[in-house]
């Protein structure tokens, strides 16, 4: 996959480090959507993918409280 950019990123544990991205899809709730991933290792987190809070803004509203639930916002 070609390289989109590379960034400078701030990591949950403060520290910086150069990111490379790549622009894929990626589906959630059975819709597709244009998305820019950050390539890092996360083999020994928790979870192997994180979407960010900004991406997900307008499209779903999260409840931290549920697992493997999704629901659309309505447009208006």
């Amino acid at each position: 996959m070609p390289v989109y950019k590379i960034k400078k990123v701030k990591s949950s544990n403060g520290t910086s480090q150069e990111r490379i991205f790549v622009k894929t899809i990626i589906e959630l709730s059975g819709k597709q959507y244009e998305a820019e991933l950050s390539l890092t290792d996360r083999k020994d987190m928790k979870y192997p993918m994180l979407i960010g809070r900004k991406y997900l803004e307008g499209r779903y509203l999260v409840d931290v409280s549920l697992q493997y639930q999704h629901l659309e916002i309505e447009k208006a």
